[in-house]
């Protein structure tokens, strides 16, 4: 199946739209594989899922009670779908050596955090750990990261974070070359069912590398 015939017409020029061609694919199997999820669980048409993007830019789908969110770094790809709250997930698999770490930190985090982090024996870990909680839960709610990083609280090793009053529950994991971090609106104790490759279609064509799917929540 050709990936882009279940693309609406917005999702095929937000795609046309991508330069890089590594960024332009790695968006096409997001929303290839986000359609088909979705109309697993909808039994509707992939290509006719309506989803929507907000005044803060956030992808929605137009049925209430339904959520998604997706995340890629490197050649790597997360995708998520729920129906008990609002969630976010980010991955990360940069790699930043001490210096850069150092400069985040400052500009981006708090003193306890920056603290945290100096006392650490593995900065570069936990600051990946620490990142993709506040960018996870910023995306569960819909904000932007830009000057609001230091609105999200989080005790590091917590179950949870909390953003200004609301709490949302994390499902952190190590993968062999990233960091994951899903963020779920508080009100759901509903531990994340993660699909096998074997879940996913056979059939999809993408010309060019594909990127690593390998579980993806």
């Amino acid at each position: 199946m050709d990936a882009q015939k279940v693309l609406s017409a917005a999702e095929r020029e937000r795609l046309a739209s991508i330069r890089h061609p590594h960024q332009a694919r790695l968006f096409l199997v997001g929303r290839y594989l986000l359609r088909q999820r979705l109309a697993d669980r909808l039994n509707e048409d992939p290509a006719r899922i309506p989803i929507r993007i907000d005044a803060r830019g956030k992808p929605l789908l137009e049925r209430p009670g339904w959520y998604f969110n997706i995340s890629h770094s490197g050649d790597l790809l997360a995708l998520t779908i729920g129906n008990r709250g609002a969630l976010g997930i980010d991955l990360e698999s940069r790699r930043l050596d001490p210096p850069r770490i150092h400069r985040l930190a400052r500009r981006y985090l708090n003193a306890a955090e920056q603290q945290w982090l100096a006392r650490s024996p593995a900065p570069e870990q936990d600051f990946m750990r620490l990142w993709t909680v506040k960018e996870a839960v910023l995306k569960a709610c819909g904000e932007g990261i830009a000057n609001n990083l230091q609105r999200v609280q989080w005790q590091p090793g917590a179950g949870y974070a909390m953003l200004d009053q609301q709490a949302y529950h994390l499902y952190q994991y190590a993968l062999p070359r990233a960091w994951l971090t899903l963020a779920v609106e508080e009100g759901t104790d509903a531990e994340p069912i993660w699909p096998t490759l074997s879940d996913l279609p056979s059939d999809l064509e993408i010309s060019g590398p594909q990127p690593n799917l390998t579980r993806n929540p």
